[in-house]
């Protein structure tokens, strides 16, 4: 028997205030992410809570294809709308965190949050996501009202650093990161080699490091399933978002 959806992705797409090089937008056709920041309710809304309902998904993530959810113009409107409409589900943020603190009523009126965030170290930071801006983690931490997990991306400009930055993620009172291998990076980056794992998550091993979970995702063999809102109303039941191009994909009535 095959496993449920383990959650539902609202995707906003425009402009954005990092520029990631490897940004899962340049993988989608643009006609799927037209600018829908000030777009209230997404388009196709009414369908995608029908859907998440009758599939009895239990957690809806606000996130992106191109941009940030904090850019969305109407994110607290819609975060208050999905309270009535789907009172059962837990609603979360995927964010680079840049605008958390500026929008702190926003942030801690979801459930949860996850903060990409590949480096406390600017200049790595800046390969990474195109400006040396770091958000402020320590801050965002103590004036959070919610769990926050941090998403770190691996390549080239951060693998050598990784235990370093765990540590220090371990260290600011982070109990959850994962680090994610992009898709299709098949290098070997010996990532946490020396490390036993305790456990695994949709089929990616889990370790403890210094009391905070981290796991090791690797999006080509990870067993999630998730459906997903685009931004021109497309809806589609794979995983990866680039799976959903360039058919528009059904879920069953």
């Amino acid at each position: 028997m095959r496993r449920g959806f383990d959650f539902a992705n609202v995707l906003f797409a425009g402009p954005c205030n990092r520029f990631c090089p490897f940004c899962i937008g340049k993988e989608i056709p643009a006609e799927m992410s037209p600018v829908n920041l000030d777009v209230y309710p997404p388009l196709n809304w009414d369908k995608f809570v029908r859907r998440v309902q009758r599939l009895g998904i239990r957690e809806v993530v606000f996130t992106g294809t191109t941009t940030d959810p904090h850019l969305y113009r109407h994110e607290e409107k819609l975060i208050a709308r999905i309270r009535r409409e789907l009172p059962a589900v837990r609603l979360s943020i995927h964010t680079n965190g840049a605008l958390s603190l500026k929008k702190l009523a926003a942030f801690n009126a979801y459930d949860r949050a996850c903060i990409s965030l590949p480096s406390l170290n600017k200049t790595t930071y800046a390969k990474m996501m195109g400006v040396s801006q770091v958000p402020n983690l320590g801050e965002i931490l103590a004036q959070a009202k919610i769990p926050v997990k941090i998403s770190c991306v691996v390549n080239e400009h951060n693998a050598a650093e990784l235990d370093v930055f765990l540590g220090q993620l371990a260290e600011l009172g982070v109990k959850r990161a994962v680090i994610r291998r992009l898709f299709g990076d098949g290098r070997d980056w010996q990532i946490l080699q020396h490390r036993e794992a305790i456990g695994h998550y949709r089929g990616n091993p889990t370790y403890d490091i210094d009391g905070m979970e981290v796991t090791w995702w690797n999006f080509d063999t990870t067993t999630s399933r998730s459906i997903n809102l685009f931004a021109d109303g497309t809806m589609s039941a794979k995983y990866l978002l680039t799976q959903a191009a360039p058919r528009k994909l059904r879920i069953a009535q």
